[in-house]
């Protein structure tokens, strides 16, 4: 009788256990990117916002609740003495409104400044930085848990202009930037770059 001794090599066995790990990596891979594809990340916050959004601040909310046309004093109306008159409105400009609202949500109560907001204009490609040039939000403080309304007036090119009012947190190094849409020539009203509903 012969006796035969079968000797087993541990290789094909290694194989087997690679093959059998890899294939599970690229299931559990696979199964990872279909719930990302499937379960998408939420969308970013706007960057931008426009006339009746609340806008969190630091300290609450800011908000521009409307825009508008005004009628200034005219040169024709003042007939040619012009000299220190508070309003007047040179020809080839327009004067708006920018109505805005600010809420105070800390517990104590916040300073804030007209000199804080500033309006971009741009007229054919070229954008010019105005401050308020009349309106009835004094420079002031605002209790806690309280809010105040008011209006700026500023003095713009009477052209066809997009126009955004930027707002300087104190807290924060980047303005809050509100989009006030494209105003024409003498059109009495701004006419928003997007509906809010």
């Amino acid at each position: 009788m012969v006796a035969l001794s079968v000797r087993t090599s541990s290789r094909p066995m290694r194989w087997g256990w690679t093959v059998l790990a890899a294939a599970l990596a690229v299931t559990i891979a696979g199964l990872l990117l279909s719930v990302r594809t499937l379960n998408p990340a939420p969308a970013p916050k706007p960057t931008s916002f426009g006339i009746g959004d609340d806008v969190k601040t630091s300290f609450g909310i800011v908000a521009v609740e409307f825009i508008r046309n005004v009628d200034g004093v005219s040169h024709r109306a003042l007939s040619g003495a012009t000299h220190g008159v508070s309003g007047l409105v040179e020809k080839g400009n327009q004067q708006i409104q920018v109505a805005v609202a600010l809420t105070n949500r800390n517990k104590a109560p916040l300073r804030y400044s007209v000199r804080q907001f500033q309006l971009y204009v741009t007229t054919a490609g070229k954008t010019k930085v105005l401050t308020a040039t009349a309106g009835d939000l004094p420079d002031g403080r605002i209790l806690p848990d309280a809010g105040i309304e008011g209006h700026l007036d500023f003095t713009i090119v009477d052209a066809k202009s997009a126009l955004s009012l930027h707002f300087s947190d104190p807290a924060t190094t980047a303005p809050v930037v509100i989009d006030l849409g494209v105003i024409s020539a003498s059109s009495g009203a701004a006419q928003p770059a997007h509906s809010h509903g």
